[in-house]
């Protein structure tokens, strides 16, 4: 079954509607959009950069993790929920654009490797330098949410 429908109801909801009318609605939630992904790059970036040993190597990866994800966790939470009344107020063409599908299918898979293989290198790190895994976990996690940013700068290019 094609997701086409929900995009359409999505278009014609209370929200979708309140989106395409008001002035100024997209400008303020894709802000608060971006300021959201500021805040979550910069927690994956500050893990990341731990994981490849470049800063803060006396400090525990764990510990380091678990207090940005804590950041990571909110802003994500900011950023669909915000995404999502960005796409309400031109969701077809976000269902009919490419660049909304990757930067979905790099969102979905940038978060599963987060709460799966990430961890894990984190926990093995704890407070030992950087390890082969650590470093190629980092550079996993920095493409794909680098993928993330560059496929949600798309849709409105594209």
């Amino acid at each position: 079954m094609s997701p086409r429908p929900w995009f359409v109801a999505l278009a014609h909801s209370p929200l979708g509607h309140f989106m395409q009318t008001s002035q100024w609605a997209f400008a303020i939630v894709e802000m608060a959009h971006l300021l959201a992904l500021a805040l979550l790059g910069g927690s994956v970036l500050i893990v990341d950069l731990r994981l490849l040993g470049v800063v803060l190597k006396r400090d525990s990866a764990v510990v380091i993790g678990r207090d940005m994800s804590r950041i990571l966790l909110s802003s994500l939470v900011f950023m669909i929920l915000s995404g999502i009344a960005m796409v309400s107020e031109e969701s077809l063409k976000c269902f009919y654009s490419p660049a909304f599908r990757w930067k979905m299918a790099l969102l979905f898979t940038a978060v599963l490797f987060y709460f799966t293989l990430h961890r894990r290198a984190l926990y093995m790190l704890g407070t030992r330098r950087a390890t082969v895994w650590s470093r190629m976990a980092a550079g996993v996690s920095i493409a794909l949410w680098l993928g993330v940013g560059i496929a949600g700068r798309a849709i409105g290019l594209i």
